[in-house]
């Protein structure tokens, strides 16, 4: 008889006898009762609508149950009420993700002509068990707005027939007043304090509910019957408790009271239990929770905070690409990433639990959308790299609440504990005691703590897979225009670099000249395995693909790309005619070689006949003279950069041309051969013509004029 009292701690130290009679009644015959008579598996039914609000909420909750470890005989059905037109609209593609029960809509009470969505509430049940009879024996109610952390056996609740495990909703006071006498007068006042005060006629419940299959039956029908009742009251705006309602209104809190006065109706009670449901804004006090309810708004921090009143027009099923700029408003991908749990003050372990829930809750929904997104959604670089980041901290997320939670129950919190545990504090200060003092005061949990897996290994490898599927798409340059969001492949970062940037790397004349055999890398750019991460080096020698496995396109071999053979065109010193002669001959990938030599200028015959310096076609010449090789890269760079731009950009051409003009170099041509002799004749006959011109200017200038007046 030692062991149940331990069990439950809150009520060996009360001084009822009668409560505590009953409680030791509960703890020793109930769950023989259980495992005897009836089965493990437990049926979770949550209740929702058709709205888009609601998708991303049963996103949310599938996931949670398949990494939950529920119960292997368990199942989880989704109880949906719809329009005919809402139905008909309705994306077929979220029923296939969760069993459904379709029930048609109770918002509006064709009665009294009241449009309440919470009808739905009650009448999604009772429609659900008309049509159908679960094979589980147990069923947890909840709504869609949650997620499950921890499994649900009936062996670890001291629950009946007749008996229900919910939350505590204290707010609920019509319970016990007026509203009550109202509606149930013919229900004695219960003369416990299992779930609200002595003499109430109903129990103050909500949240969830934990009960067994033949109860939910009974209850059902009268749960609706009396949701309109109290709708329809016109005393239940002052009666409710609802903080909301304005006088002669109709409460919104309405549905929970249906279900409290049903359920007294049925015959059917209530234990509190204060540790399985939790708030994310709520310190997890009572112990480890396995339920979250994310109904209200919460914070983790100064400066990050979600509501999922923000996200009524989230749009669950809308692939890649998505628009993540705006973190505080989005409609589609991920929620907003909550801050790393690394990041967390950790000198208040409560306060740190606490936020360490709330930052798994949004982990949680994130991690569901991705799964989500994997399977429905054709691969996309955006995908793989968001949901790298959103496995990432769900994973870092539960390491974090894991470690923690093998500590909760068991610590004490502050250094004081066994001296206030001497002094009768567990008893006289229960509230603080149990937050601070859990150990000292002997209420640590006797229950083996079970972590379910949470590793997302099995998303990350489907990842894996998708990536690789991107492989061949990332090489294809009209993939590369629309790709959304950045690679998270090394392997990929070649292909994100202009095409025209790749002829500006050359080799500088101190190394060995290249071979000219090798293909060039014209767009699309080979892929020979494995492929390229950055240009070729300018070492020695060369990487070239192997011959076994040559590019999927290969083009004619040249020596030098036609870019190249322009720019060599207009460096090298040759009147007009031959420039446009040079550019024709570039056109058809042939090297030209000038009429007339100034220097000693590289002879080559044609593209494919002979090896040489890649950049021989710069030097030699006396009127560039002798430049290291740094300097020529940069200028061949730069001259590669902006002939590229001329021809790909009609509009923007006109700029570069200016930094090789055309009549550069036959002036050049025209000046730049004669000798000294010539220059100097040259020069005699331009000084001879300008004499010859000024005694004409100056006759000009002494014409007088009229009106003038002259020396």
């Amino acid at each position: 008889m030692i062991a149940p009292v331990i069990m439950l701690p809150y009520f060996h130290t009360r001084h009822d006898i009668a409560r505590t009679a009953v409680y030791v009644l509960l703890l020793w015959v109930l769950p023989y009762r259980v495992s005897a008579a009836d089965g493990q598996g437990v049926h979770i039914a949550y209740l929702t609508d058709c709205t888009i609000y609601s998708d991303w909420q049963t996103v949310g909750m599938v996931f949670s149950y398949k990494r939950s470890r529920q119960p292997l005989d368990s199942q989880l059905t989704r109880i949906m009420c719809c329009t005919d037109e809402e139905r008909k609209r309705y994306n077929e593609q979220l029923l296939s993700i969760v069993q459904t029960h379709v029930a048609p809509s109770f918002a509006h009470n064709a009665k009294t002509d009241d449009w309440y969505a919470a009808y739905n509430k009650p009448g999604a049940v009772y429609d659900w068990l008309k049509h159908v009879t679960p094979k589980e024996d147990w069923i947890l109610v909840l709504d869609s707005d949650m997620y499950l952390r921890k499994p649900f056996y009936p062996q670890f609740f001291n629950a009946s027939r007749g008996w229900c495990i919910s939350a505590d909703y204290t707010y609920m006071i019509g319970v016990n007043n007026e509203l009550a006498d109202r509606h149930i007068p013919e229900i004695q006042p219960r003369k416990d304090e299992l779930a609200g005060p002595r003499g109430r006629r109903g129990d103050q419940v909500g949240g969830f509910f934990f009960m067994h299959r033949d109860d939910l039956s009974r209850v059902a029908p009268l749960w609706l019957k009396y949701t309109e009742d109290v709708r329809e009251d016109p005393e239940a705006w002052r009666l409710s408790g609802d903080q909301y309602v304005e006088k002669g209104g109709k409460p919104w809190i309405s549905e929970m009271y249906g279900y409290a006065f049903g359920a007294a109706k049925a015959n059917v009670w209530h234990i509190w239990d204060k540790r399985t449901m939790m708030y994310p804004t709520y310190k997890p006090t009572e112990g480890i929770p396995k339920l979250m309810h994310y109904g209200l708004l919460f914070e983790v921090g100064k400066n990050f905070s979600f509501d999922k009143h923000w996200h009524y027009d989230f749009d669950v099923t809308k692939c890649p690409p998505w628009d993540l700029k705006d973190p505080k408003r989005r409609v589609e991908g991920i929620f907003p990433e909550p801050p790393r749990p690394s990041s967390l003050d950790k000198s208040d372990f409560l306060g740190f639990y606490r936020d360490l829930l709330a930052i798994e809750t949004l982990a949680t929904l994130n991690a569901a959308f991705c799964d989500y997104h994997i399977s429905h959604c054709p691969p996309s670089e955006q995908l793989v790299t968001v949901c790298k980041e959103v496995f990432s901290l769900y994973n870092e997320a539960r390491e974090y609440i894991k470690e923690a939670e093998s500590h909760y129950d068991c610590q004490d919190f502050h250094p004081k504990c066994a001296e206030w545990t001497k002094q009768g504090e567990c008893d006289q200060n229960v509230g603080y005691m149990m937050e601070t003092c859990r150990k000292a005061c002997g209420r640590c949990s006797q229950q083996h703590m079970y972590f379910p897996e949470t590793s997302t290994k099995d998303l990350e490898e489907k990842l894996v897979k998708m990536t690789q599927e991107l492989q061949p798409l990332s090489e294809d340059p009209d993939q590369q225009k629309g790709a959304a969001g950045s690679s998270p492949r090394d392997t990929a970062k070649p292909l994100v670099v202009p095409e025209h940037e790749k002829p500006a790397v050359v080799v500088p004349r101190n190394t060995q000249p290249m071979v000219l055999n090798p293909p060039p890398s014209p767009p699309p750019p080979p892929s020979p395995p494995p492929p390229v991460k950055s240009p070729p080096p300018p070492s020695s020698p060369p990487v070239s693909p192997p011959p076994s496995s040559p590019p999927p396109f290969p083009s004619p071999p040249k020596v030098l790309s036609e870019k190249q053979l322009l720019v060599r065109c207009y460096r090298l010193s040759l009147p007009r005619t031959e420039v446009k002669d040079c550019v024709e001959a570039a056109k058809k990938g042939i090297l030209y070689e000038p009429k007339q030599k100034a220097g000693v200028v590289a002879s080559v015959k044609t593209a494919t006949s002979k090896e040489s310096d890649s950049t021989s076609y710069i030097s030699a010449s006396e009127d560039i003279g002798q430049k290291d090789s740094t300097s020529s890269g940069r200028v061949i760079e730069r001259d590669l950069e902006d002939l590229t731009l001329t021809q790909q950009n009609e509009k923007k051409g006109a700029a570069p041309v200016l930094d090789a003009p055309v009549l550069g170099p036959s002036l050049h041509a025209l000046l730049g051969h004669l000798n000294k002799w010539q220059a100097l004749f040259l020069w005699l006959l331009v000084v001879i013509a300008f004499l010859a011109v000024m005694p004409r200017i100056a006759r000009l200038r002494r014409r007088a004029r009229s009106g003038m007046r002259t020396e």
